[in-house]
């Protein structure tokens, strides 16, 4: 009998939580200790207590915010990459901005998930990251979607113009009249009317203060 439970107790798989706000922490604790298979083996308020621990027991996974005192989440991540690189690390946070998803993930958080998001949501993180997944929020992972196609819109955008079209965007871009970008580049006034014609039709833009805002992000000008 006390062998079987020694059996069971090692086939726990072991949880360190890390956040300031103890009410938290119990909470997560209670939903994951739910869980078959699952252990909270500690807790912690801060980055510097949550590397002392993992420096002193052995764990599979830790759950932190990113916001702490003494040392941040950011700062906890890079330590656990560089020196527990088998310790598998899931971001709770209330962060939605892109640039806290990717800062953590180059840390090597292998999730990111929202407190506002449901229990099952965490549960199905930590399982999935338990099986060398990626886990990440579904509101984040569409703002990296659309950052993704906005981007390839925009290049390729830019790869629909010639190259005349693009020296004429650049000029009209620096203010210069048809006229003006006629004399320069020596064709009509009338030609360089039908490029910007051109211009506008392929990119889906019709004010000055539109083109002049895609030739700076294309650095025509």
């Amino acid at each position: 009998m006390r062998q079987n439970q020694n059996e069971n107790t090692k086939a726990k798989y072991r949880i360190i939580l890390a956040d300031d706000h103890a009410i938290l922490r119990s909470g997560i604790k209670m939903i994951i200790e739910k869980k078959e298979g699952l252990e909270v083996i500690g807790e912690v308020s801060n980055g510097q207590d949550l590397i002392n621990m993992v420096k002193a027991v052995s764990c599979e996974m830790v759950i932190l915010d990113l916001n702490m005192p003494i040392v941040n989440g950011i700062e906890v991540l890079e330590y656990l990459h560089d020196n527990h690189p088998k310790i598998k690390s899931i971001v709770l946070t209330t962060h939605k901005e892109k640039v806290f998803l990717k800062r953590a993930l180059s840390k090597g958080a292998k999730g990111y998930i929202l407190k506002e998001e449901s229990h099952d949501s965490l549960l199905s993180a930590i399982h999935d990251v338990r099986q060398g997944k990626r886990a990440i929020s579904s509101e984040m992972t569409n703002l990296i979607v659309n950052d993704y196609v906005s981007d390839l819109s925009s290049s390729l955008s830019i790869d629909l113009l010639t190259p005349r079209e693009k020296e004429i965007l650049a000029l009209t871009a620096n203010g210069q009249t048809s006229k003006e970008i006629g004399e320069r580049l020596e064709i009509s006034s009338r030609t360089v009317e039908v490029h910007r014609s051109h211009i506008r039709e392929k990119l889906g833009l019709e004010t000055q203060s539109e083109l002049i805002k895609f030739a700076i992000e294309h650095n025509l000008i």
